[in-house]
């Protein structure tokens, strides 16, 4: 099941305005998209994350769905109004033509069930593109022990998009930040290690504040029983 992840500027004040026109969609249209599983929109400094879950074979098929499907298209044209275009961020040595954020890491591979009941975090730092194989290989170590496991994280995915990392992790817990308190206070030195060797190679995006970004609205298909 594929993720779209969109990114751009954005203005928290604009909050209010962007969950009314979402939740109009999504109360209204949403049903008739059965592939569509769900909406998740974060803010973070002055960016938003738009993530979408399709239950559909590719990225590919669902970008096209984001894209081309009428209602979809109609949904885009009325969030453009507060989503700007983000610039690509100081130093970025990658593409800027790509539609949306690329996923280059995910654990694990299989399909994740419940998605609808699972909740997401969303890490955002900066991060070059060269950096890719070290950032893979120090999550592919620690995803090879119980780590993840007793984090209580369900499923990890890595995406850049223009030099913005974003770090998403689901979980069945509802308050994100709990956990990752709790992974802090207990000060496992696999997960401080693996903090370091990070920090080395994605820098904060804002040097002042924490890295998690906030979740203003969420949508989720209903489940059948």
């Amino acid at each position: 099941m594929p993720s779209i992840i969109t990114v751009g500027k954005f203005d928290s004040d604009n909050v209010a305005d962007v969950s009314k026109i979402l939740r109009e969609f999504d109360g209204e249209v949403a049903s008739e998209l059965p592939q569509l599983r769900r909406r998740q929109v974060f803010n973070y400094c002055d960016l938003y994350v738009h993530m979408q879950d399709w239950d559909v074979e590719d990225a590919a098929e669902a970008y096209r769905k984001t894209t081309t499907d009428p209602r979809c298209a109609r949904l885009n044209d009325r969030l453009s109004t507060y989503f700007g275009v983000h610039a690509a961020t100081e130093g970025w040595d990658g593409p800027i033509d790509q539609p949306t954020a690329e996923r280059f890491y995910v654990w694990p591979a299989q399909h994740l069930e419940n998605l609808e009941q699972t909740y997401s975090a969303v890490i955002v730092n900066t991060q070059r593109q060269e950096h890719i194989p070290e950032v893979s290989r120090l999550f592919a170590e620690s995803d090879s022990t119980d780590f993840p496991h007793r984090m209580g994280t369900l499923r990890r995915q890595i995406y850049l998009w223009r030099g913005i990392y974003l770090h998403i992790q689901d979980f069945a817990e509802p308050d994100a930040t709990n956990v990752i308190s709790a992974v802090w206070t207990e000060g496992d030195p696999r997960f401080l290690q693996l903090v370091d060797d990070l920090t080395r190679v994605i820098p904060p995006y804002d040097p002042q504040g924490n890295s998690l970004a906030t979740r203003f609205y969420h949508w989720a298909a209903e489940v059948s029983e």
